[in-house]
């Protein structure tokens, strides 16, 4: 094989794309550069008592090929023997080829020396043989340098290979980790923040993207349109989920116990501070703290706020003492914070602060679509919690949901609809009719100002959701209004079960569960 020979084979070992391709292309090489019927190649094992099968072509696979003693003493092949003083040798009987190859001819054992161990080839040795046609040991010592340029530059490129396939490998399971995450993370968004709408939808590409860094978060949005949500999205998605997560809505605190709530105190601070007491603060220290309605924090606590965050330390009230914290804040309010700046009422340093990067949750009346789809889902809540087959909307009640401008947002459409579903007693579907009356009856929440004395009405109804239960709530809900219908009929049980749209036997069975009197018929 000639210097212009060997070049071009070296380029066409480059453009190989795999290992298995670049083995191939050095074996069809040295079969057409020598004229041989067939090759077989060995390394040494670690021990280099044993040379095993590495690379083949024309003859037997390389599953079929015998390993080869290769110890001192041993009753190795005279191939081999001799090829441990000389580079080639020619095999003067039969048995080796007829091992290696399946047939008989002329067999020649070449030995390369190489200048790096690769592939745990601890000798750094490669053994050839070939079958040849005639024996041209002589043609074969002038491919020598050839051959071991060949072998030399296969191990190296190899290794080069193997890199990049594991790279590639690892990208490819990369690739398929990420989206099977991005599949859960948006699986369990989808869950928490109901909605189609590119508005929603737009919510949970940002609570994504923000969720697994260490940022202040600022959530703004109307009231009842799911700050709380998004912030405890945010936090099931951070570093910080396995910490707790400590959530307070500053205008439902009142004003003389908002420091004392947020920052704890020592045994005695003050009149009744009989023992020492963690702050929400210290509480959310390794997880999450939200703070509703950020906005009605007094100006004194915002300079203590803004400290802690940026120093990372607490100080409670009666201690001389800092405690470090740790934690991720995310703030929500209703009302425009920059406003509050301009009229003195919050300060500009505090707000950048925990406005380093800020989520728009937008009102019902602005997500396309989406209070029909919401309302589907709360009637299915519902459904599951009573233990009864969902309730459908008329063609009537969608048009009228999609007309309804819900100033309560989520929280006003969710509460409308535990009441719809008691209007449509004994039916199927919610209609029009019982849609208005429920809405009829709503209190709604206008995105006012609220202040520290008493939270807002729509709140009120949310904490009592929040701390008895949606089949209380139902529950109380059902027996208000039996308890009416049977006042308004005097116990009439047939004028009843008319007005309520159920069955006489539907209308016994819960007059009598809720132990209500037995009325005449």
């Amino acid at each position: 094989m000639d210097t212009s020979s060997t070049t071009d084979a070296l380029m066409a070992f480059i453009a190989c794309r795999s290992e298995n391709e670049l083995r191939a292309k050095v074996l069809k090489t040295i079969l057409a550069s020598t004229k041989a019927q067939a090759i077989a190649v060995y390394l040494p094992d670690v021990t280099g008592r044993k040379l095993v099968p590495f690379a083949c072509d024309g003859g037997l696979p390389v599953s079929r090929l015998p390993e080869l003693e290769n110890e001192v003493g041993t009753e190795r092949d005279g191939v081999l023997d001799a090829l441990q003083t000389e580079p080639f040798h020619e095999a003067k009987t039969q048995g080796l080829s007829k091992a290696l190859f399946c047939r008989h001819g002329s067999l020649i054992g070449h030995r390369l020396l190489l200048e790096s161990a690769e592939r745990n080839n601890a000798h750094q040795q490669v053994y050839v043989f070939l079958l040849m046609p005639s024996t041209s040991i002589t043609t074969l010592q002038k491919d020598h340098a050839a051959m071991h340029v060949l072998w030399h530059s296969y191990f190296h490129l190899s290794l080069l290979l193997n890199s990049l396939d594991t790279l590639q490998k690892d990208g490819e399971t990369q690739a398929v980790q990420s989206k099977v995450q991005k599949g859960q993370v948006d699986a369990m968004l989808s869950e928490s923040l109901v909605g189609r709408s590119p508005q929603i939808v737009q919510v949970r590409e940002k609570i994504a993207q923000f969720a697994q860094t260490k940022y202040a978060i600022l959530v703004q949005g109307e009231t009842g349109s799911g700050k709380e949500i998004v912030a405890r999205s945010l936090h099931r998605l951070s570093q910080f989920a396995c910490g707790p997560f400590i959530a307070e809505n500053i205008s439902a605190l009142p004003a003389n116990l908002i420091e004392s709530e947020l920052f704890g105190y020592k045994k005695g601070a003050f009149t009744g501070a009989m023992e020492n007491r963690d702050g929400l603060v210290k509480r959310a220290s390794g997880g999450t703290l939200f703070l509703d309605e950020i906005g009605d924090l007094s100006m004194d606590l915002q300079v203590k706020l803004l400290r802690i965050l940026q120093e990372k330390k607490l100080r409670p009230l009666g201690s001389d003492n800092d405690e470090p914290v740790d934690f991720r804040l995310v703030c929500a309010t209703h009302v425009n914070l920059r406003e509050a700046i301009e009229q003195g009422k919050f300060r500009a340093d505090l707000f950048y602060r925990i406005s380093q990067l800020a989520i728009e949750v937008p009102p019902l009346r602005m997500r396309d679509g989406d209070s029909v789809h919401l309302a589907r889902y709360f009637l299915q809540e519902i459904a599951v919690s009573e233990g009864d087959t969902p309730k459908t909307l008329s063609s009537e009640a969608m048009s009228v949901l999609e007309a309804a401008e819900l100033k309560g947002n989520v929280r006003e459409l969710q509460n409308c609809m535990i009441k719809a579903v008691f209007l449509a007693f004994g039916t199927d579907e919610i209609t029009g009719t019982m849609l208005r009356q429920a809405m009829d009856e709503q209190i709604t929440c206008a995105p006012t100002v609220q202040s520290n004395d008493a939270a807002p009405q729509s709140e009120t109804e949310e904490l009592m959701l929040a701390e008895k239960g949606l089949r209380t709530v139902l529950s109380d809900f059902e027996h208000r209004l039996l308890s009416n219908a049977y006042s308004r009929f005097d116990g009439d049980r047939r004028k009843m079960a008319d007005f309520l749209q159920i069955p006489k036997r539907t209308l016994a069975n819960k007059l009598s569960s809720f132990k209500l009197s037995n009325g005449g018929v």
